[in-house]
């Protein structure tokens, strides 16, 4: 996946960035004249994304840059995100019924969620506070 944006902030290990489409509407009618950083901090709060900072491109505030995440790294996240959690949940569902098989369902149903729960942890413990970002392929001009 490819996206067009331009730089806002320049942080230590990333980059934050709002995307082309969100920029426009920042600008005012005075010849792409921007309305103010303020402004545009405030007006589009749900549009900012970050993006590593890749060592051999100098990257300055306002550059319009292309931004690429990898299918294969979206898919891992949302494998290791919402899968790992899921199969505990599922094995301790199988394991309350088969170690305690006079266990009612709702019984059950409150394993499954432990288990979820579980997972969630176990998920995090595997994974910290790791995130995977997309990455800035070019600048453009």
């Amino acid at each position: 996946m490819k996206r067009i944006a331009v730089v806002t902030r320049i942080h230590d290990s990333w980059i934050d960035l709002l995307s082309l489409s969100e920029m426009e509407d920042l600008y005012s009618g005075n010849r792409g004249a921007f309305i103010s950083e303020s402004c545009a901090r405030c007006s589009c709060r749900g549009g900012l994304f970050r993006a590593s900072i890749s060592k051999n491109l100098s990257i300055k505030v306002g550059d319009k840059v292309e931004v690429s995440a990898s299918n294969t790294n979206a898919l891992s996240a949302f494998l290791t995100l919402i899968g790992i959690p899921t199969l505990v949940g599922i094995l301790s569902w199988k394991l309350a019924g088969t170690v305690l098989p006079a266990i009612s369902e709702p019984a059950r149903a409150i394993f499954a969620a432990l288990g979820l729960s579980m997972g969630v942890g176990i998920t995090f413990l595997l994974t910290g506070r790791k995130r995977i970002l997309p990455v800035i392929t070019r600048i453009l001009k």
